[in-house]
Parts: structure tokens; C-alpha cells; sequence
């Protein structure tokens, strides 16, 4: 059985997990939260309580790590159906902590229980959630708080569940087209480098009977072997350290990150892709938050932090300026020139028609769907053209190989 026991808690006291012993053979033993100042502090208010415990541990933070959005995505669903079934929130929150018991779902643990010991304290939930900023960023929580200011707690958890899990969908359609081409080149490299290292050195014994000159690419293909037998660690070191780098100077470089994500945006197909997978995520969040009623401009604010894309963060960014000097949504967007014709007309009809909020909700359907679409499309064109590369890739290895052979049948 697990509770938490009220009490008054400010945000800086610490997170406590505390156990009971069972009373009987057939009663369970009690677990809980409990925040306080220190362990002494803690093991006073339970005392006062009339809990022995007899476990009593500070609970591991995990503020500073990053949790997947699937399991966020689960938690969120899970909360908004019992809440929606009238499980009262901090028994919710109980259940949920308690259900999760796999491995990849331990840190998400910490986190519900530090959740439900702060609701129960006293704070509200967005208010409780805020303090894990790696689970839910303040998109998440503004939209919460506004749901719980409209007592309307249920349906923002509801909406916010659709929202995290459209999102994670989106993320999975990307990564699908990226990877599986990703995989394809890394094993043509590795078979080129294992033809190289292990077959080609083979034949070196065969040509060396043979005193004809070897054909150009026949000798290309020998440097090479020899090349990597020589060096191939330092090389893969290099490799290494260069792919390291560049991921690092990624991270830390807003100039390179805007770089590349023009020139990805500039590539056939890949870039159409991207393009519509951010239109998707734009009205998606726009959606949510306005379904939600956040105020359009910091709905706005919040759209920019997702986009991800430089180009459109500006864009969007520029438009919440406008509509702040008392311009339309609409508007705003066909001066930006970046928003899709068809997006700006279904975003000025649902303006004048006073649901914008139910256009944004088709749009962002219609998006999705050609997502799947682009994604599916990628791959069927991706196909025949790695295959055509591994296949030239293979051809000249095994012609380089062959050919100084066939040249001395053709002699003999």
C-alpha cells in the first residue's frame, strides 16, 4: 500500500521514501513520500504521525536527466484516463508511481512520487511539474495551468496526452526515414572495408606471379588495402573524434545548427520532409494551446520553442509581434512567406468563423497524414538508389579484383 502524508512543505525541502512495517501476516507494508528539511526532520513529522517507519531514504533527484518521451507520453495518458474516471489526483498519482516497476521506468518513478508528495503539500500540479523541466518543458505546464484555472483539469490532461503522443509519432515517422538509409550505407561501408582488409590481400600472393603491369584500378584498390591495414585504427580514431566533434560543435553552435537545417531543407525530398514534419509540429502545439485557451501570443511564444528550425522560429516569433500590435494570426503568416498558402487560408477562415481552434486541429491532421505519405514515399525512392550504390560499390571491388586475371586468360 502506498500514501503520502500531508503536510506543509516549502519547494526547497527534499524528497523522502519511507516504509512501514506490515501490521500482521495478511496486511501489506506501507510506502510513501514524505518532504521535508533532512532525514531527522522527516523522520520527526512521520513519528508525529504515528508511522514507524522502519526504511528511510532520500530519494535519488533526477532533475538533470532525461527521461524518454515515450514513457512521458505513458504517464500523461495513464493520469488523464483516471482522472477523467474520478480517481482523485494525488491516489492517481500513487497508482501510476506504483504500477511503474521496469527498468526504463525507474527515474520516471522519481519523478511522479516527487509529483504527488508536492501535490499533496499543497501545490498545484502544473505548479509541481515545472520543477522537472527534462519531463515537461513550459509548454506542458502553461497549458496545464490554464486547464486548472478553468477547472478543467481533465480535458487539459486529455488534450496534453493527444498532444505528447502526436508529437512522439511525428519524432518516429522522422526517425524511420533517417535510419533505415543510415543503416543500408553504414553496412555497404563495412562490406567495402571488409573486402578491403580481408579479401582483397588474398589476391596479392596471385598478382605477384604475374609479370604484367596490373591494371590501374587493381593497384588503386592494393593502396587502399594496404592504406587501411597500415593505419585503419588511426583512421577510425580520426573518424571518431571527428564525428564527436562535429555532434559537440552542433549542440553548443547556433550558427552551424542554422547551417545545416538549411541546407538539409535545400536536399530533394529529405527537405520536403522536414518541411512538413515542422508544419506538423507547428499547428499541432497551435492547436493544443489554443484549444486549451492560452492567449494566442503566448501560444505563439511557446509554437517558436518546438519548431526546432531557425527559419521558422523567426517566422513565428515575427508573427506573435504582429498579432500583438493587433494584427490577425492570418494575416502575420502570409507576410512571412514561409507558411504554406493552404494553412494561412484555413487559419483566416477559422478567425472569421470563430473556430480557429478546429481548423488548426484539421490542419494539423492533414499534415500528419502527409507525413506518412512523404515517409513512405522516401523509403520507396531510397531503396532502388542505395541498392544502385552498393551494387557499383561491389562491382568495382570484385572487377578490381578480377581483373588483372581475366587480362592474363585473354594473353594466354
Amino acid at each position: 500500500m502506498n500514501v503520502n502524508l500531508r503536510d506543509k512543505a516549502s519547494s526547497g525541502d527534499l524528497l523522502f521514501l519511507w516504509t512501514e512495517k506490515s501490521k500482521g501476516i495478511t496486511k501489506k507494508a506501507r510506502t510513501g513520500e514524505i518532504r521535508a528539511k533532512s532525514i531527522d526532520h522527516a523522520r520527526f513529522q512521520l513519528s508525529r504521525q504515528g508511522v514507524k517507519a522502519v526504511s528511510l531514504k532520500k530519494a535519488k533527484s533526477h532533475t538533470g536527466v532525461k527521461i524518454s518521451l515515450a514513457v512521458v507520453a505513458s504517464f500523461v495518458r495513464q493520469l488523464a484516463v483516471m482522472i477523467q474516471s474520478g480517481v482523485p489526483l494525488g491516489q492517481s498519482l500513487g497508482l501510476i508511481s506504483g504500477g511503474m516497476t521496469s527498468k526504463s521506468k525507474r527515474n520516471m518513478q522519481t519523478v511522479v512520487r516527487a509529483i504527488r508528495a508536492d501535490v499533496e503539500s499543497g501545490l498545484k500540479l502544473s505548479d509541481a511539474m515545472r520543477k522537472h523541466p527534462r519531463c515537461f518543458d513550459n509548454l506542458f505546464c502553461n497549458t496545464l495551468a490554464a486547464g486548472e484555472n478553468a477547472g478543467e483539469l481533465d480535458t487539459a490532461l486529455d488534450r496534453l496526452a493527444t498532444h505528447t503522443e502526436k508529437t512522439l509519432r511525428i519524432r518516429q515517422k522522422v526517425r524511420k526515414a533517417m535510419v533505415y538509409p543510415s543503416i543500408v550505407v553504414l553496412v555497404a561501408v563495412a562490406v567495402t572495408v571488409g573486402m578491403l582488409l580481408f579479401v582483397l590481400p588474398s589476391f596479392k600472393s596471385i598478382y605477384a606471379q604475374f609479370e604484367a603491369e596490373l591494371p590501374l584500378l587493381t593497384l588503386a584498390l592494393l593502396a587502399a588495402s594496404d592504406f587501411l591495414q597500415n593505419n585503419g585504427l588511426m583512421l577510425l580514431g580520426v573518424m571518431a573524434l571527428a564525428v564527436y566533434s562535429l555532434i559537440q560543435s552542433y549542440r553548443r553552435s547556433l550558427k552551424l545548427r542554422n547551417s545545416l537545417d538549411v541546407l538539409m531543407l535545400r536536399i530533394p525530398l529529405l527537405g520536403d520532409l522536414m518541411r512538413t514534419a515542422v508544419h506538423a509540429r507547428w499547428t499541432r502545439t497551435f492547436a493544443t494551446l489554443s484549444a486549451s485557451g492560452v492567449p494566442i501570443t503566448s501560444a505563439l511564444e511557446s509554437v517558436a520553442s518546438v519548431s526546432q528550425i531557425r527559419s521558422f522560429q523567426d517566422a513565428t516569433l515575427e508573427v506573435r509581434q504582429a498579432v500583438a500590435s493587433g494584427a490577425r494570426v492570418s494575416d502575420s503568416m502570409e507576410a512571412q512567406k514561409i507558411f504554406p498558402a493552404e494553412s494561412v487560408q484555413m487559419i483566416r477562415i477559422g478567425e472569421e468563423s470563430g473556430r480557429m481552434d478546429a481548423m488548426l486541429e484539421r490542419l494539423a491532421n492533414q499534415y500528419e497524414i502527409n507525413l506518412d505519405d512523404k515517409v513512405d514515399t522516401l523509403s520507396t525512392v531510397m531503396e532502388p538508389m542505395i541498392m544502385c550504390v552498393i551494387g557499383v560499390l561491389v562491382g568495382v571491388l570484385i572487377v578490381g579484383m578480377y581483373m588483372p586475371i581475366f587480362n592474363m586468360g585473354g594473353i594466354v
